[in-house]
């Protein structure tokens, strides 16, 4: 089945003096703000901001009476996002206040800071409204760009904020081997001996702890078990290449095995024709050594 997308992708341009002219007239024929963000390719939730930007109060005398109403003109838009644009100072390091940069460097430095960087800047800010001063997120941007004679150090809660990480992804990739969905017939109607499904028993999960190795033949239902110090790929191919020399008389045609990074290298197996892997959260297609 084919997943629909009807999610617009964004450009996140800020709008230009002609699309509020269209947003103006388009509003004035009474369309809606979705109707408006479809017709210029926009977020609604950007035309819901901009028709509050440039939104003014206006007066008007019908029958003999003051009416107050609101409407939306371009311009007025158009005259804010300037103004916000000129009064924006994100990593503007001239522009901040050099009397705040001085008193902040000098209380991080304290051998006792009482202050962290967030108290400081709202405790400053209460005192001092009319200076330009950065917010907290900027002065640590700052102070990673070595913009400021105090380092990441310097700072009370830096040192226990941690770092973003990129996220591991949670599937890991098999060396070798086939999906169950190309195990042949014979396999699946147990007709013939040396097919093996392999599982670990693993108890409360605690590191390094002991686990189980469990292999079951599908034909005879004849099982071995094998007890190895901690899990692991490379201890798990050890111990089947083992098991391979020990039972010399029987046959390792094929093994399944479900998709658990510990069997992750059972394809660099000689002593096994073949391995097949299970679908993801699907125990049942390796039931015989499940139950």
């Amino acid at each position: 089945m084919s997943k629909q997308n009807n999610t617009t992708k964004s450009s996140y341009n800020h709008l230009s003096a002609i699309e509020r002219g269209n947003i103006e007239l388009l509003h004035k024929q009474g369309k809606s703000q979705s109707e408006i963000a479809r017709e210029l390719g926009r977020n609604h939730s950007t035309i819901s901001r901009e028709l509050k930007r440039g939104t003014a109060t206006q007066m008007k005398n019908q029958n003999e009476k003051i009416i107050y109403y609101k409407e939306y003109f371009a311009e007025t838009g158009q005259a804010r996002y300037k103004n916000n644009r000129k009064n924006s100072y994100y990593l503007k390091l001239n522009k901040t206040s050099k009397r705040f940069l001085t008193k902040f460097t000098k209380e991080m430095k304290k051998k006792v800071c009482i202050h962290s960087v967030e108290s400081f800047v709202k405790r400053y800010e209460k005192v001092c409204e009319d200076e330009v001063i950065p917010s907290t997120k900027t002065l640590y941007n700052y102070s990673n760009q070595g913009l400021l004679e105090i380092k990441r150090i310097d700072s009370p809660r830096a040192t226990r904020m941690k770092p973003r990480t990129k996220k591991r992804s949670s599937t890991h990739k098999r060396l070798a081997g086939k999906s169950i969905d190309e195990r042949p017939e014979v396999i699946q109607t147990r007709s013939e001996f040396g097919h093996w499904e392999i599982d670990l028993i693993i108890g409360k999960k605690f590191i390094n702890e002991a686990v189980l190795l469990t292999l079951v033949e599908r034909k005879t239902r004849f099982a071995i078990a094998r007890k190895l110090p901690f899990k692991s790929a490379d201890l798990v191919n050890h111990e089947i290449n083992k098991i391979v020399t020990q039972y010399q008389e029987l046959d390792f045609k094929t093994i399944t095995a479900d998709n658990g990074v510990e069997f992750s290298k059972l394809g660099a197996l000689k002593c096994v024709e073949d391995v097949f892997y299970a679908h993801p959260y699907s125990s049942h297609e390796r039931g015989t050594n499940e139950h």
